[in-house]
């Protein structure tokens, strides 16, 4: 039974992470499109002035590392020696993009295949001494104490292996561990209830209550959005988040499970299709579109006006979107193509 469940599960992840690798695309395109890397041309600019607005959209990134617990906690038992090596994958990649879009300067930079890779490994381990509720308990902890360790070691902050665990004012260092494993915590222990509880209405109906919920208290909070910091766009106020930020990031996460689990089995996927090459390589999409939207739109800014709409500028969107569908096809060829084939036949009922 509960390998049915989480064969179904499967279906409809694919559909949120497409809805979450589109808006990655967008917003790291616009953001290379509008900023100089760190801050904002012309903060008179319509482009500022819409980004400020629309802050918000970028809840759709932050549910990554939601959506990367979640997926972790679909297996039946972690492999601590498998996950080592997906830890050390996701460090080499993470590193490798550092290097092919800023430089060797910041080869050593902490991103979010880092974080997420040091995530799983944590949890791995844990999960050897602790059952997946103490694990989540650790999570909520982890979400709680984020303001107070930050506090404390705000003077540590200029040193990379403390901004790694809280974040701060640091180029370097962007998703902390703190409070974001708690995002990746949260994911995992829910992946085990919607294995063992997902295919009954009272439990997606549990979930979406929970979802407008936590959306309600951020929006409630004033935080159901994160305060752009013009200087430095990157900055804490993105990445070190508020508690009502970490809520909506929560909110939203579960109510798109939700939705995909109630309209997926209306969708089809195709093996080389958008959605089905977004969702499946979607790591590999990440690092294409970074180095991409970097470098592009340094070229980009010599031809047409960034600072307002235009053809151009919605030219680059488009662009960026083919690049990361030619990427998704990419990867299902070298990595995925004969699980593809099989995943399909069973998805689409053939």
């Amino acid at each position: 039974m509960e390998d049915n469940e989480v064969f179904r599960i499967k279906k409809f992840m694919d559909i949120i992470k497409f809805i979450c690798v589109v808006m990655l695309i967008l917003i790291h395109a616009h953001m290379a499109l509008v900023t100089n890397q760190y801050s904002f041309f012309d903060t008179s600019a319509l482009s500022y002035e819409m980004t400020s607005r629309f802050m918000f959209i970028g809840l759709f990134i932050t549910i990554l590392p939601a959506l990367a617990g979640y997926v972790f906690g679909l297996q039946k038992k972690i492999d601590i020696k498998k996950t080592i090596t997906l830890f050390l994958l996701f460090l080499c990649v993470g590193f490798f993009m550092n290097v092919i879009t800023w430089g060797w300067a910041y080869i050593f930079s902490w991103n979010v295949l880092q974080f997420v890779g040091l995530s799983f490994l944590v949890i791995a381990i844990l999960m050897k001494f602790l059952t997946e509720y103490e694990v989540f308990l650790l999570s909520v902890i982890t979400i709680m104490a984020a303001a107070f360790l930050s506090n404390i070691l705000a003077p540590y902050n200029p040193n990379n292996w403390v901004a790694i665990f809280v974040g701060g004012r640091n180029e370097f260092v962007l998703w902390p561990f703190f409070p974001w494993f708690g995002v990746v915590g949260s994911g995992f222990l829910y992946a085990k209830y919607r294995v063992k509880y997902g295919g009954r209405k009272w439990f997606n109906a549990i979930s979406l209550v929970g979802g407008l919920f936590f959306m309600a208290v951020a929006i409630l909070r004033g935080e159901i959005s994160a305060r752009i910091d013009p200087d430095y766009v990157w900055g804490p106020s993105i990445l070190t988040p508020t508690l009502g930020w970490i809520l909506a990031t929560l909110g939203l996460f579960l109510i798109l499970v939700v939705l995909g689990s109630l309209f997926s089995e209306k969708i089809k996927l195709r093996k080389y299709g958008i959605i089905n090459s977004y969702s499946k390589g979607i790591m590999w999409i990440y690092v294409a579109q970074m180095f991409v939207s970097f470098r592009m739109a340094i070229f980009a800014k010599k031809f047409f006006e960034t600072d307002n709409p235009s053809i151009g500028y919605f030219l680059f969107m488009i662009v960026m979107l083919v690049i990361g569908w030619l990427v998704g096809v990419i990867s299902i060829k070298l990595f995925q193509e004969k699980k593809m084939v099989i995943f399909l036949k069973k998805y689409n009922g053939e």
